[in-house]
């Protein structure tokens, strides 16, 4: 009988990730190691009137090479009315700009997403004020909380030819379903993967928001 011998080969992530970077090699990217910031909160309670906030979340992260700001811009609160046909809704900027000094390093990718609310409620992106440099946008999609009606709402944006420097800014509206007297609890989470001249690392910069009912 004649033995099988089987060679294993061992390809090393670094020759994967040249590989993919010049093309040969397709499919989702290996990520090396996850980075998630401290979640910044923010509490407002629901107004009788349309109210300016002005007030802004900043998520920053800085290490060899790369600088990210992480930001929420509070907009401010439209108060139409306690019916249910006719909600109030929170306006907000999220804005993201980073960059990478050193040659070999980019952006890969940028991803927005909002989590299930605590109470029914709408997210909706307003596409039209859209601004981005050195991105593509991949998907965008309005959600809805909810038990059995649950849709995501997110936007995913990838780097235009390997970019060393994005900016996003995207207008959001969000709508709540319910009387004054309920509270809101939504998560919102930054994401951005980039490739440090070696491998592929996501930051992640998770935001608290919390409408309080009357």
């Amino acid at each position: 009988m004649k033995a099988l011998f089987i060679m294993s080969i061992v390809v090393p992530v670094s020759l994967l990730t040249t590989l993919r970077l010049t093309g040969i090699l397709q499919g989702p990217i290996t990520i090396s190691e996850t980075i998630t910031l401290r979640t910044i909160e923010w509490i407002f309670e629901r107004p009788n009137e349309y109210v300016v906030i002005g007030d802004a979340l900043h998520g920053s992260y800085h290490t060899s090479g790369l600088s990210a700001a992480l930001d929420i811009k509070l907009v401010d609160y439209a108060n139409n009315s306690q019916f249910l046909d006719d909600n109030d809704f929170l306006r907000m900027i999220m804005v993201i700009n980073s960059t990478s000094t050193n040659t070999n390093d980019f952006i890969e990718s940028v991803y927005v997403v909002f989590h299930k609310d605590s109470q029914p409620s709408l997210v909706d992106w307003l596409e039209t004020t859209f601004k981005f440099e050195n991105l593509t946008l991949a998907s965008v999609s309005s959600g809805r909380t909810g038990v059995e009606d649950y849709k995501a709402a997110y936007v995913r944006l990838t780097g235009a030819n390997h970019p060393n420097k994005i900016y996003i800014s995207a207008l959001v509206e969000w709508s709540f379903l319910t009387l004054k007297t309920k509270t809101h609890e939504m998560e919102v989470a930054f994401e951005l993967t980039y490739y440090n001249g070696t491998v592929y690392k996501k930051l992640i910069q998770p935001f608290q928001l919390e409408i309080l009912g009357r």
